[in-house]
């Protein structure tokens, strides 16, 4: 093999191995969440990938449903990269919900063996694995998951992973729980509520089953967009969003149709 050759193969096997090759013409400036319905309100069709974006839980019991629209995201973003998914929480978690649930994250759409999961023993420590990952190049996306509350999450803290994310052009999900929203430079904030789920078209109402999973989203904060807030739905089958309604034109849940979800597993494992 000529000194040439050898050169383009070692340059290529680097870009290989730290994750550059995209998927041919596939990978944009935003991604998006597949329904018109939110994509329309956000700037340039989507939500940009070289971004922090905030996830909350709207209460304390709102915690699991937020953990689940904080994965339909991962899937989204991920979708067209072959590139895992850093998902970053402290030694002990910031909030007594568990750790995470392979299977029902595979359920949902989320392969575990996509994710990388961080364990990094503070606050502080998590907001730099996080902004390391962002300069590796080697992630779909990076979510970290913070008490709002925290003395480490101050303005400057998320300057830090905005910047990082717009050099790398790798998005930023900060998961941020329950706690009243603080001062952030996110360019969107979403706050998450659960809803009753969808019931299963394929069985009766009275069987009381758990049916596909719905939450209240309401984007908050959308910088060079409009805020809105929608019922939204979950199909598995299809890994994607569906019967997503516009609150302020949905006057009943009854509006929402039916999804099919062949089964319910948590996202979170306690025991």
């Amino acid at each position: 093999m000529s000194p040439a050759s050898k050169e383009h193969l070692i340059a290529e096997l680097k870009a290989r191995i730290a994750g550059h090759t995209p998927v041919a013409g596939r990978i944009t400036p935003v991604f998006s969440l597949g329904v018109p319905e939110i994509d329309g309100v956000l700037p340039e069709g989507g939500m940009k990938r070289g971004a922090l974006h905030e996830v909350a839980a709207a209460a304390y019991r709102d915690m699991g449903a937020a953990t689940g629209f904080l994965a339909s995201l991962a899937v989204c973003v991920s979708r067209h990269s072959t590139l895992p998914v850093l998902w970053c929480e402290t030694v002990r978690p910031p909030y007594d919900m568990g750790r995470l649930y392979g299977p029902g994250l595979s359920a949902f759409g989320l392969e575990p063996q996509r994710i990388v999961l961080a364990l990094p023993p503070g606050d502080a420590d998590c907001l730099w694995v996080m902004e390391e990952a962002l300069h590796s190049h080697a992630f779909a996306a990076v979510i970290g998951e913070l008490d709002g509350r925290s003395s480490a999450l101050s303005l400057t803290a998320t300057r830090r992973l905005q910047l990082a994310a717009e050099a790398s052009g790798t998005p930023v999900l900060l998961f941020t729980g329950h706690a009243k929203e603080g001062a952030s430079v996110a360019v969107t904030r979403w706050r998450v509520a659960s809803v009753p789920s969808a019931v299963l078209s394929h069985v009766e109402e009275k069987e009381m089953l758990p049916g596909a999973a719905r939450w209240h989203v309401a984007l908050t904060r959308s910088r060079g967009g409009q805020s809105g807030s929608w019922l939204v739905g979950w199909n598995t089958m299809e890994v994607a969003f569906s019967a997503v309604v516009r609150t302020a034109d949905a006057s009943s849940e009854r509006n929402v149709a039916p999804l099919h979800d062949p089964a319910v597993i948590p996202f979170r494992q306690t025991a």
